[in-house]
Protein backbone atom coordinates (compact mmCIF):
# COMPACT_ATOMS: atom_id res chain seq x y z
CA UNK A 1 0.00 0.00 0.00
CA UNK A 2 1.31 3.44 -0.74
CA UNK A 3 1.69 6.28 1.46
CA UNK A 4 -0.75 8.29 2.87
CA UNK A 5 -1.43 12.11 1.13
CA UNK A 6 -0.37 13.45 4.44
CA UNK A 7 3.16 11.82 4.22
CA UNK A 8 3.17 12.49 0.57
CA UNK A 9 2.84 16.21 1.23
CA UNK A 10 5.29 16.15 3.90
CA UNK A 11 7.84 14.97 1.88
CA UNK A 12 7.14 17.28 -0.62
CA UNK A 13 6.87 20.49 1.81
CA UNK A 14 10.58 19.05 2.57
CA UNK A 15 11.59 19.43 -1.05
CA UNK A 16 10.84 16.05 -2.57
CA UNK A 17 9.65 16.82 -6.02
CA UNK A 18 8.87 13.62 -7.05
CA UNK A 19 6.03 13.70 -4.03
CA UNK A 20 4.82 16.73 -5.23
CA UNK A 21 4.02 15.12 -8.68
CA UNK A 22 2.29 12.06 -6.78
CA UNK A 23 -0.14 14.70 -5.44
CA UNK A 24 -0.69 15.59 -8.81
CA UNK A 25 -1.30 12.45 -9.86
CA UNK A 26 -3.58 11.23 -7.18
CA UNK A 27 -5.51 14.42 -7.17
CA UNK A 28 -5.60 15.60 -10.94
CA UNK A 29 -8.51 14.25 -12.59
CA UNK A 30 -10.79 14.95 -9.78
CA UNK A 31 -9.53 18.80 -9.67
CA UNK A 32 -10.02 18.86 -13.78
CA UNK A 33 -13.32 17.38 -13.01
CA UNK A 34 -14.64 20.39 -10.58
CA UNK A 35 -12.54 22.89 -12.92
CA UNK A 36 -14.44 21.35 -16.23
CA UNK A 37 -17.40 21.60 -14.33
CA UNK A 38 -17.15 25.30 -13.02
CA UNK A 39 -15.37 26.86 -16.19
CA UNK A 40 -16.68 27.60 -19.50
CA UNK A 41 -14.41 24.84 -21.78
CA UNK A 42 -11.61 22.57 -20.89
CA UNK A 43 -8.64 25.19 -22.03
CA UNK A 44 -10.42 26.97 -18.76
CA UNK A 45 -10.52 24.11 -17.07
CA UNK A 46 -6.90 23.19 -17.58
CA UNK A 47 -5.11 27.00 -16.75
CA UNK A 48 -7.26 26.50 -13.28
CA UNK A 49 -5.83 23.21 -12.38
CA UNK A 50 -2.27 24.21 -13.35
CA UNK A 51 -2.88 27.47 -11.24
CA UNK A 52 -3.91 25.10 -8.55
CA UNK A 53 -0.79 23.07 -8.66
CA UNK A 54 1.78 25.90 -8.71
CA UNK A 55 -0.21 27.77 -5.82
CA UNK A 56 -0.54 24.27 -3.77
CA UNK A 57 3.42 23.98 -4.88
CA UNK A 58 4.43 27.38 -3.37
CA UNK A 59 2.61 26.75 -0.32
CA UNK A 60 3.38 23.52 0.83
CA UNK A 61 4.83 24.81 3.97
CA UNK A 62 1.35 26.95 4.82
CA UNK A 63 -0.44 23.87 4.88
CA UNK A 64 -1.60 22.40 8.22
CA UNK A 65 -3.00 19.40 7.46
CA UNK A 66 -6.16 20.02 9.21
CA UNK A 67 -8.24 19.28 6.49
CA UNK A 68 -7.52 16.52 4.42
CA UNK A 69 -4.98 17.25 0.61
CA UNK A 70 -7.72 16.83 -1.46
CA UNK A 71 -10.49 19.36 0.60
CA UNK A 72 -7.03 21.80 0.81
CA UNK A 73 -6.03 21.31 -3.37
CA UNK A 74 -9.84 22.00 -3.58
CA UNK A 75 -10.46 25.30 -1.84
CA UNK A 76 -7.50 26.27 -3.55
CA UNK A 77 -8.98 25.57 -7.24
CA UNK A 78 -12.17 27.03 -5.91
CA UNK A 79 -10.27 30.39 -5.16
CA UNK A 80 -8.58 30.16 -8.60
CA UNK A 81 -12.03 29.83 -10.35
CA UNK A 82 -13.43 32.59 -8.44
CA UNK A 83 -10.99 34.59 -9.81
CA UNK A 84 -11.64 33.47 -13.17
CA UNK A 85 -15.38 34.50 -12.87
CA UNK A 86 -14.34 37.71 -11.75
CA UNK A 87 -11.74 38.30 -14.97
CA UNK A 88 -14.32 37.11 -17.30
CA UNK A 89 -17.26 38.66 -15.99
CA UNK A 90 -15.13 42.21 -16.55
CA UNK A 91 -14.43 40.99 -20.21
CA UNK A 92 -17.48 40.48 -21.34
CA UNK A 93 -18.32 41.81 -24.20
CA UNK A 94 -21.31 44.86 -24.45
CA UNK A 95 -24.32 43.96 -27.16
CA UNK A 96 -26.09 46.68 -29.08
CA UNK A 97 -29.89 46.56 -28.17
CA UNK A 98 -30.43 47.77 -31.25
CA UNK A 99 -28.17 45.58 -33.13
CA UNK A 100 -30.35 42.74 -35.24
CA UNK A 101 -29.81 39.01 -33.39
CA UNK A 102 -28.52 36.92 -37.04
CA UNK A 103 -25.81 39.84 -37.80
CA UNK A 104 -23.11 37.75 -36.29
CA UNK A 105 -24.46 34.27 -37.84
CA UNK A 106 -24.89 36.31 -41.38
CA UNK A 107 -20.87 37.72 -41.55
CA UNK A 108 -20.13 33.72 -40.71
CA UNK A 109 -22.12 32.29 -43.58
CA UNK A 110 -23.27 34.57 -45.34
CA UNK A 111 -26.14 33.57 -47.95
CA UNK A 112 -27.36 30.03 -45.86
CA UNK A 113 -30.73 29.88 -44.56
CA UNK A 114 -30.53 31.40 -41.22
CA UNK A 115 -32.77 28.25 -39.76
CA UNK A 116 -29.83 26.37 -41.15
CA UNK A 117 -26.85 27.54 -39.93
CA UNK A 118 -28.67 28.02 -36.32
CA UNK A 119 -29.59 23.70 -36.40
CA UNK A 120 -27.94 21.72 -33.52
CA UNK A 121 -28.52 17.99 -33.08
CA UNK A 122 -30.89 16.78 -30.87
CA UNK A 123 -29.61 15.58 -27.78
CA UNK A 124 -29.25 12.21 -27.30
CA UNK A 125 -28.14 9.57 -24.96
CA UNK A 126 -27.23 10.07 -21.51
CA UNK A 127 -23.74 12.17 -22.32
CA UNK A 128 -25.94 14.45 -23.68
CA UNK A 129 -28.22 15.52 -20.97
CA UNK A 130 -25.55 15.65 -18.69
CA UNK A 131 -23.76 18.07 -20.97
CA UNK A 132 -26.74 20.14 -20.94
CA UNK A 133 -27.31 20.23 -17.25
CA UNK A 134 -23.96 21.15 -16.91
CA UNK A 135 -24.71 24.03 -19.16
CA UNK A 136 -27.16 25.48 -16.90
CA UNK A 137 -25.19 24.84 -13.68
CA UNK A 138 -22.80 26.77 -15.32
CA UNK A 139 -25.43 30.03 -15.81
CA UNK A 140 -25.76 30.07 -11.98
CA UNK A 141 -24.13 32.42 -9.73
CA UNK A 142 -20.75 31.37 -8.48
CA UNK A 143 -21.52 30.71 -4.87
CA UNK A 144 -24.63 28.32 -6.14
CA UNK A 145 -22.70 26.63 -9.12
CA UNK A 146 -19.53 26.05 -6.23
CA UNK A 147 -21.93 24.18 -3.78
CA UNK A 148 -23.80 22.25 -6.63
CA UNK A 149 -20.32 20.67 -8.26
CA UNK A 150 -19.22 19.53 -5.27
CA UNK A 151 -22.01 18.31 -4.19
CA UNK A 152 -23.97 16.75 -6.46
CA UNK A 153 -20.75 16.07 -8.77
CA UNK A 154 -18.21 15.72 -7.05
CA UNK A 155 -19.91 13.91 -4.12
CA UNK A 156 -18.39 16.05 -0.62
CA UNK A 157 -20.38 15.39 2.56
CA UNK A 158 -21.40 18.95 3.65
CA UNK A 159 -19.19 19.71 5.79
CA UNK A 160 -15.91 19.05 3.30
CA UNK A 161 -17.72 21.84 1.00
CA UNK A 162 -17.93 24.18 3.95
CA UNK A 163 -14.11 23.39 4.57
CA UNK A 164 -13.42 23.86 0.74
CA UNK A 165 -15.55 27.29 0.85
CA UNK A 166 -14.21 28.84 4.19
CA UNK A 167 -17.88 29.03 4.89
CA UNK A 168 -20.41 27.57 7.80
CA UNK A 169 -21.99 24.78 7.09
CA UNK A 170 -25.56 26.47 7.21
CA UNK A 171 -24.23 28.64 4.53
CA UNK A 172 -22.99 25.45 2.55
CA UNK A 173 -26.98 24.46 2.84
CA UNK A 174 -28.54 27.42 1.78
CA UNK A 175 -26.74 28.08 -1.32
CA UNK A 176 -27.75 23.99 -1.79
CA UNK A 177 -30.90 24.59 -1.47
CA UNK A 178 -31.30 27.97 -3.61
CA UNK A 179 -28.78 26.39 -6.57
CA UNK A 180 -30.69 23.19 -6.79
CA UNK A 181 -34.60 25.49 -6.86
CA UNK A 182 -32.45 27.64 -9.57
CA UNK A 183 -31.82 24.50 -11.65
CA UNK A 184 -35.31 23.64 -11.37
CA UNK A 185 -36.47 26.50 -12.79
CA UNK A 186 -34.24 26.72 -15.16
CA UNK A 187 -34.71 22.62 -16.31
CA UNK A 188 -38.25 23.14 -16.39
CA UNK A 189 -39.76 21.10 -19.62
CA UNK A 190 -36.18 19.87 -20.22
Amino acid sequence: MGASDLEVWQAAASGDHAAFHVLVDRHGPHLFRVALSLSSGRADAEDICQETFAAAFLGLKSFDGRASVRTWLTSILMRRAAKTWKKDRHARRAISLDRRADDDVERENPGGALADRLKVDAATGAADQRMDVLEVIRTLPPEFRAAIVLREIEGLSYQEIADVLGVPRGTVESRLYRGRAELRRKLTGY
